[in-house]
């Protein structure tokens, strides 16, 4: 069943983007990036057991934005990271302040929202600190490296699986020894990024798709 949620999300990441960007062009890569990187944060409080390993979900978005990130590079230049990077962080920095406030709200006796958010806040706000954080250098690491990678090879598709080989093991272990410490031994969470990681380079490929049908395999310099 778990498998299943999987691939449906996989595919949800990809049809938003592209049913979006058909719909709104440009503003619309804008807008599938602010709703799959809030799908990130959500997700990262989320380990799943897919194919016999402890994964964090939120690699799946997160290899959904590097995506879009690298379709907004080739089509309308360099010049739009700064835009990027700004709305991103925005939107982290809110979403951050949203959960945090939510926990100082008294429930209601028959209210179980604002019970499920103290809970999440309690044990997760290592995850409300660090996302955000570690998020904004992965995104800043990913338009460097692109950047790099393009002026090289020009063919995006060996790019961009390339820059999550290199930047994608960084990211998940970081963040997962980060928002486990003193909730999971060392071991188990080093051991769930290795194997986020992992299940991050089929995702990347299928993403291919997306780039595939956007660009044209045509670069924009």
């Amino acid at each position: 069943m778990e498998e299943l949620i999987f691939i449906i999300l996989i595919l949800l990441t990809i049809l938003t983007t592209f049913c979006i960007y058909k719909i709104l062009d440009k503003r619309g890569l804008y807008f599938s990036l602010v709703i799959i990187n809030l799908l990130s944060y959500i997700l990262s409080f989320k380990i799943a057991y897919v194919f016999k390993m402890n994964i964090n979900l939120n690699i799946i978005p997160l290899i959904g934005i590097m995506i879009i990130l690298y379709i907004i590079n080739a089509k309308y230049g360099s010049k739009e990271n700064k835009n990027i990077i700004i709305i991103l962080l925005i939107t982290n920095i809110i979403t951050s302040c949203s959960l945090a406030v939510l926990n100082f709200f008294t429930p209601a006796i028959t209210e179980t929202i604002s019970i499920n958010m103290q809970a999440t806040f309690e044990h997760n706000y290592k995850i409300i600190i660090f996302y955000p954080l570690i998020t904004l250098l992965s995104e800043l690491s990913i338009i460097k490296l692109s950047q790099i990678l393009l002026s090289i090879n020009k063919n995006i598709l060996i790019c961009v699986l390339l820059t999550y080989i290199i930047t994608g093991l960084i990211y998940t272990l970081i963040f997962c020894i980060l928002s486990y410490i003193s909730t999971l031994t060392l071991y188990n969470s080093i051991f769930i990024g290795i194997s986020t990681y992992i299940i991050g380079i089929p995702i990347t490929l299928i993403n291919l798709i997306l780039v595939q049908s956007i660009i044209n395999k045509k670069v924009k310099r």
